[in-house]
């Protein structure tokens, strides 16, 4: 996972620990009922299910393709080693002996 990533968890974490709080609960504790629901279980369940679309969204984000590689470098072969073989053609790398 980035860092950046892990930041903005952070963030999303306080932002909804702050939402979930007293001034915020205060004011959303009305007697008022749209769609027949009580106004603050309806701000509980939104803010419950927007941090919820914003954590997939940065965790999907977040993650780190890899590119395919259609072959893998040759074992105990140096880099500038294993650049000159795959250019010559041949590998220097099967010659040494293995234990």
């Amino acid at each position: 996972m980035r860092q950046q990533s892990k930041e903005y968890i952070v963030i999303l974490f306080v932002a909804g620990a702050l939402a979930l709080n007293y001034p915020f609960l205060y004011l959303f504790d009305r007697a008022w009922l749209p769609f027949g629901i009580p106004l603050l279980y309806l701000y509980l369940y939104l803010v419950w299910f927007v941090v919820i679309a914003l954590l997939i969204a940065i965790v999907e984000h977040s993650e780190i393709h890899v590119p395919d590689r259609s072959e893998p470098p040759p074992e105990n072969v140096s880099q500038p080693e294993a650049a000159a073989a795959q250019q010559s053609g041949t590998d220097s790398g099967d010659r040494r002996s293995r234990s």
